[in-house]
């Protein structure tokens, strides 16, 4: 069960994505073009950011608790979809707390 452990964050932090996606009625799917062409960028750089570190032994999984699908032979999958799903969360918390500010006359920055 251990080597479910990142993967069962990850689908903590989905869950929340979808729940507040609804709670808030917010529509994600009209921003989807933007927010790929954004995280595709996250996704490049942090990648090979944790490629570089993985190879010069900055940085390390433990193996135990990966499901051990590794890309580019190295890179868990895990790793792969936490540069997916975090940066997703919080565009999907800035969108609902920007609701909320403009129901109780506040505003958050643009």
């Amino acid at each position: 069960m251990a080597k479910f452990h990142y993967a069962l964050v990850l689908l903590f932090i989905a869950v929340c994505a979808v729940g507040v996606n609804a709670g808030f009625r917010l529509k994600i799917s009209r921003y989807w073009r933007v927010f790929l062409a954004t995280d595709a960028v996250i996704l490049a750089l942090y990648t090979a950011w944790d490629v570089w570190a993985i190879e010069n032994h900055n940085w390390r999984f433990d193996s135990e608790q990966i499901v051990r699908i590794n890309l580019f032979g190295i890179l868990p999958i895990e790793e792969i979809l936490f540069f997916i799903l975090v940066p997703l969360m919080t565009v999907l918390t800035y969108l609902a707390l920007k609701k909320l500010s403009a129901k109780y006359g506040r505003s958050v920055a643009p």
